[in-house]
């Protein structure tokens, strides 16, 4: 079951707003059977703190945007636990409104509760991380953070959990997919200045500059906007990093490599729609694939996706947004880990794959905390949908 802390008031608007915080407000699930296939906790059903900023005093305020995007992560993981009902699972979440807050978030960690749980879900930012990362060592209560990945953290935590790969996790599979496809080609990385901080390729420029022997070039979007058909050497082969959330800025790459005389792989930082924004034409001269950490594979997604699309829809009257396929691959992650272990801990799955609709999760300890390892490099097959490249 769910206990709805914070209640707010009905919002207006249509019927699936209606609906989803109708939802919100009157619970969640509270499964019973029990399965021998696990282990079930005998005393009390599993607590766990899910805070998010929902903004449901103003919601009709700047604040739109995110607070339908967290509706979807907490309908879609309201569906993830529900499909875990008949294996026993006993779950108690307990939801918060920080309004992306952090007085708030502070406020929420000081309740009587929340050195009870069994798990939190971390709001997004990282100033919110840093606050629970601080409770999480204290009380040693682990975090999931569902959206934002913190590169580094103070003090180091084995409890705290990175859903969403980093940069630098992103960076270090770029190099990784480079060095076992295409060692001998030179790397090409694409400064755009208007979402260079966005990318990994900060964090990319970093991992090249302890490599020996890495033949690899930086140059900026004045220097494209400014090159002819010498600017780089001719007759060399390139693996290109471009990142843009823009069709027009990758318009302004494809032109300029278009004048220069050499072989080009773009590898870029994208979302799966501005790739799919590209003429085929284009994609298939530069070979282009992105580095995603969702992806369904359509040739399934139809069937397996079948029940959750039906049901997302019933109790919405909406169709599911990425955003509610994350929030139900989290929910199946963490309530696989609570069955089989009885307990969320990094020594009992890191190392392992856990593969969802759109999601992969390969928690791997680094210095500070857990990242989730998952990628994938897509392209788009000849049939127009997205493929996973297998190397």
């Amino acid at each position: 079951m769910i206990l709805a802390q914070n209640h707010r008031p009905l919002l207006s608007g249509n019927k699936g707003l209606f609906l989803k915080v109708l939802l919100f407000v009157l619970g969640f699930v509270n499964s019973i059977p029990e399965s021998s296939a696990f282990k079930i906790k005998s005393d009390s059903s599993y607590r766990v703190a899910m805070i998010l900023p929902l903004h449901l005093y103003n919601y009709n305020g700047p604040n739109v945007n995110r607070t339908n995007i967290m509706l979807d992560y907490y309908q879609g993981f309201y569906l993830g636990l529900k499909e875990f009902e008949s294996q026993g699972l006993k779950i108690k979440v307990y939801l918060y409104d920080n309004e992306h807050d952090t007085a708030k978030t502070k406020a929420i960690l000081e309740k009587p509760e929340m050195k009870k749980m069994d798990l939190i879900i971390a709001p997004i930012l990282h100033e919110h991380l840093y606050i629970i990362n601080h409770f999480s060592c204290k009380y040693q209560i682990p975090v999931f953070s569902p959206f934002t990945a913190a590169d580094s953290l103070y003090p180091n935590n084995p409890l705290f959990f990175n859903a969403a790969p980093a940069q630098r996790t992103k960076a270090e599979f770029f190099y990784d997919y480079y060095r076992k496809t295409n060692p001998n080609k030179i790397i090409l990385i694409i400064k755009n200045d208007a979402d260079w901080a966005k990318g990994f390729g900060p964090e990319l420029v970093k991992l090249l500059e302890t490599k020996k022997n890495i033949d690899y070039r930086v140059i900026t979007s004045e220097e494209i906007s400014m090159a002819d058909s010498n600017f780089l050497p001719k007759w060399k082969e390139y693996i290109v990093y471009h990142s843009s959330e823009n069709p027009k800025t990758v318009k302004t790459l494809t032109i300029f490599l278009d004048k220069q005389k050499a072989l080009f792989e773009i590898v870029g930082d994208y979302k799966p729609l501005i790739l799919k924004s590209i003429p085929e034409v284009k994609r298939k001269k530069y070979e282009m694939k992105i580095i995603s950490s969702d992806f369904t594979n359509p040739l399934d997604s139809a069937i397996v996706m079948r029940d959750f699309k039906s049901n997302y829809r019933l109790i919405s009257n909406l169709n599911p947004s990425r955003y509610s396929v994350i929030g139900h691959d989290q929910a199946s992650f963490i309530s696989e880990i609570f069955l089989k272990y009885d307990r969320f801990r990094a020594n009992d799955f890191t190392g392992d794959i856990h593969q969802y609709y759109a999601t992969k999760f390969l928690f791997k300890k680094d210095p500070h905390c857990n990242q989730n390892k998952g990628l994938f490099i897509l392209k788009i097959s000849d049939t127009e949908f997205l493929e996973e490249i297998k190397y």
